[in-house]
């Protein structure tokens, strides 16, 4: 694995707890109404997406192991370039579960398992 590729995994672990860690023991009416949460969440998720880019433009056999990773991008395009179009319910439900599971296969290809 090339050292950049490394790195674009360690900014999406990192990225990936710091999205947990802003919404930990939030409900989604606290989140709705906190713009300062939901501006940090999404910005978490640019970068998961664009260190996802990164990867694909450099080893892309490595985002070929990553579920869901062109969904991942699209949706950072979403958040970039249709920010309006954002769906706030959407964005936190992907915060938990499909969130994690990333988080799990992330690390594990990073070797933090």
């Amino acid at each position: 694995m090339q050292p950049r590729t490394r790195a674009c995994l360690d900014d999406i672990i990192r990225a990936s707890a710091l999205i947990q860690s802003a919404l930990e023991g939030m409900s989604f009416d606290e989140y709705l109404s906190n713009w300062v949460k939901q501006s940090a969440v999404e910005r978490q998720f640019m970068i998961i997406g664009e260190a996802l880019i990164r990867i694909r433009n450099a080893e892309p056999i490595i985002l070929d192991s990553i579920p869901e990773s062109n969904a991942v991008i699209g949706f950072r395009n979403l958040l970039v370039h249709g920010y309006d179009s954002a769906n706030p319910k959407a964005i936190f439900k992907l915060a938990g579960e499909p969130l994690s599971h990333l988080l799990e296969i992330v690390s594990d290809l990073a070797g933090n398992h």
